[in-house]
């Protein structure tokens, strides 16, 4: 049996004052991002996108979206949720990630589902029009280490590819490696549930495959992938791009934004670059920069300006906007409202809205997405044993040993006592020498090792007492563990399959599915109880 519960994030250790601006008091940002996130919102941001979005546009993202999905299996879903991108009463939420192994952290999961469940609520809200959950995949991310390894029973999972450049770019050669290691963890053989769910991780690319795996889990809930990294897609970044090579108009804006943000106490998420623009070729992603005879660079290679634009004209898919252009390349995309993020995603989003009115387009409505602790039966039973609430587990492992300790403890130490008792002999003493003076360094001195020796009994007494709880201090500190992985949110460090030891990868999804309201801003427990 499965029950969620929530707390508010201004609850938790996790959070700092400017994030929970950002998750609950977004009225606080108006300068900084678009209309605050409510379901009443939305019609505004229809409105306003509509003007901005034209019929080429959407015949363009539908399209290609078409040729991408042509050949995945049961794609029948996919193809009607594309078609309805022709029409201008249709409009997406998007999340997007880095390709991470299998999906890396769990949150990858939870900001796909949580678009999703966007998607059908809003489409409930406004049943005139259709709502396409969309995950746009970073697959131009030159940074292959974040994407190579996913944790699992504590095991850490490695791809050892040994390649370099946009990662959606990899070959899957020896991908099969990591496949078979997971089957042997879980002692699966080939032909069960689990190896279909590691081999739908199938294409020639590294994009293709992830492009298949993503839409294997997610495909029959309308979820569409989108990969920009497209010749025609690309064609439409050509204006901006030119713009921000010759004029670094992006980092202007940024550095002005910058400054506000600082001035309101306030810490910007990027750096920006005076040209937020790569080049990508032979396995090669580099930035652009100008140099000081006034040609361009991009790692070995040179360019004249001419020769530079005049590539940019011939082949746009050879650019990539890096993290403070990639934004404007999914708003010019899409017909998209809202965009469902990370901390980390919203934060650098919230130094770009100058940048997208330079664009004239519409800045999207932003949400963070939904943060989730899985608490397993065992994790359950443990905290029944040991006494803990909810609300306890988000405490330090120190804090909640001492907690143990003073439960369990029918003879504690009354510190309140002992210091009012040290706290008498002290003013008793110094009365007596009111007539000595000559005695107060000595006096002083005296005190402070009793003092020091109370210290001392205080300690070896609760150094006695903790070994004979020492069994209950190790349980707590395993719950913590195995909760909060490295003291960290366990959303952050395990992968969705170390949650799939009894169930299959797709059960699981649907506990997830089923668990997250994306209407909330508080914090999602999922508890699996034994059935009763």
């Amino acid at each position: 049996m499965i029950k969620t519960t929530s707390i508010p994030r201004s609850k938790l250790p996790f959070f700092s004052q400017e994030e929970i601006d950002l998750i609950y008091h977004q009225e606080k940002l108006s300068e900084f991002i678009g209309l605050k996130f409510a379901i009443e919102n939305f019609e505004k941001q229809i409105k306003t996108k509509k003007k901005l979005f034209t019929s080429e546009q959407r015949n363009t993202i539908a399209s290609v979206l078409e040729g991408n999905y042509e050949k995945l299996p049961e794609n029948a879903l996919a193809l009607k949720q594309i078609a309805l991108l022709k029409e201008e009463n249709t409009y997406t939420v998007t999340t997007g990630h880095q390709l991470c192994l299998y999906g890396g952290p769990l949150y990858f999961f939870i900001k796909i589902i949580h678009t999703i469940r966007l998607s059908e609520v809003l489409q409930e809200q406004y049943p005139n029009y259709n709502f396409i959950p969309i995950f746009w995949m970073a697959s131009e991310d030159h940074d292959s280490e974040e994407i190579q390894s996913l944790n699992i029973f504590g095991k850490n999972i490695i791809w050892n590819h040994d390649q370099e450049g946009a990662v959606g770019k990899f070959n899957t050669d020896n991908l099969n490696e990591v496949k078979d290691q997971l089957l042997a963890l879980f002692r699966q053989p080939k032909g069960t549930e689990l190896d279909k769910y590691l081999s739908a991780m199938d294409g020639i690319t590294y994009g293709a495959a992830f492009k298949s795996w993503v839409h294997n889990l997610f495909g029959e809930m309308g979820l569409i992938v989108l990969d920009a990294d497209q010749r025609e897609l690309k064609k439409q970044m050509i204006p901006v791009f030119h713009k921000d090579i010759l004029e670094n108009f992006s980092n202007e804006c940024i550095e002005k934004t910058n400054q506000k943000l600082l001035q309101e106490k306030r810490t910007p998420q990027i750096y920006s670059r005076k040209i937020n623009v790569f080049y990508m070729e032979n396995d090669k992603r580099v930035r652009i920069v100008k140099n000081a005879a006034g040609d361009y660079e991009a790692g070995e290679i040179s360019f004249s300006k001419h020769e530079l634009i005049a590539l940019l004209n011939e082949h746009p898919n050879r650019f990539s906007p890096n993290v403070a252009l990639r934004p404007i390349l999914q708003e010019l995309l899409l017909p998209n409202l809202c965009y469902i993020g990370g901390m980390a995603e919203l934060k650098y989003w919230a130094q770009l809205k100058t940048v997208f009115e330079s664009c004239k387009l519409p800045f999207p409505i932003l949400q963070m997405r939904s943060s989730l602790l899985w608490i397993d039966k065992n994790a359950d039973q443990r905290m029944t044993q040991l006494g803990l609430t909810i609300e306890e587990l988000f405490e330090s492992t120190e804090l909640l040993q001492k907690k143990m300790l003073a439960k369990s403890d029918t003879n504690p130490i009354d510190l309140e006592q002992v210091s009012k008792a040290i706290e008498i002999v002290e003013i008793s003493y110094q009365e007596s020498i009111k007539n000595n003076p000559g005695l107060n360094d000595w006096l002083g001195a005296e005190l402070n090792r009793i003092k020091q020796q109370h210290k001392s009994i205080q300690q070896k007494i609760e150094k006695a007492k903790k070994s004979n709880f020492e069994g209950q201090l190790k349980k707590v500190a395993k719950l913590k563990e195995n909760l909060f992985p490295k003291q960290k949110l366990q959303e952050r460090t395990l992968n969705l399959l170390h949650f799939c030891n009894n169930s299959s990868p797709k059960d699981k999804l649907q506990e997830l599915y089923r668990a997250i309201d994306p209407l909330t801003n508080d914090f999602t427990i999922l508890i699996e109880n034994e059935t009763k």
